[in-house]
Order: structure tokens, then C-alpha cells, then sequence
């Protein structure tokens, strides 16, 4: 999957999605970034196998299932990932990150 493909099935999910910073913060809307190259060494070269993507979820929904749909889907399409939930007292905003592998 390319990075052009992840976006386009992020936006499957939620079709307010930005790539490095929100445009607008109306919520809900998220924003996803590549932030390291992943490879791997095959006849003494390196050859790109992987992007770490942060993927963030904003919303004022504070019910754990508000992220499920993301959830769903990177499981649906085979795109490994760790998460996590935090909450921003001051702005009453839930921001669900996800940690992703794409190939």
C-alpha cells in the first residue's frame, strides 16, 4: 500500500483528513504524518520495505468506541498498529493515535 492509498483509505473513515496539520479543526478530523523509513538489507543494500505513519483522530466524543471505525478498518486492510487515547482537559478534545506499519 502507498502512502497516496493509506490516505485515501483513512478518508473511507473520516473524509476530514489532513496530512501534516489540519486545515481546518472542525471536529471530528484527522491528521497523519510519516515520520521514519523502515528497511531491510538484502545483497549487502538497503532497500525501503516500510513507512512508520503516526495517524491522529481528533473528536469530542469521549466514548472509547469513537475510534473503533479507524480500528476496523487498518485491521480490515492488514496494517499493523499500536494505540493509544489521550484527552485534552483545557480543549475537551479526545485524540485517538494510531502507531502504523505501511508497506
Amino acid at each position: 500500500m502507498t502512502l497516496n492509498e493509506f490516505e485515501t483509505l483513512l478518508k473511507t473513515v473520516e473524509p476530514n483528513v489532513y496530512h501534516l496539520e489540519a486545515e481546518k479543526e472542525q471536529l471530528p478530523y484527522i491528521v497523519w504524518s510519516e515520520y521514519r523509513k523502515l528497511y531491510r538489507y538484502a545483497d549487502n543494500r538497503a532497500q525501503q520495505d516500510k513507512w512508520r505513519v503516526q495517524v491522529d483522530y481528533y473528536t469530542k466524543d469521549r466514548r472509547a468506541s469513537a475510534g473503533v471505525h479507524i480500528e476496523e478498518t487498518l485491521i480490515e486492510n492488514e496494517v499493523p498498529f499500536r494505540y493509544t487515547r489521550t484527552f485534552d482537559k483545557d480543549q475537551k478534545v479526545v485524540r485517538h493515535l494510531f502507531d502504523c506499519e505501511v508497506t
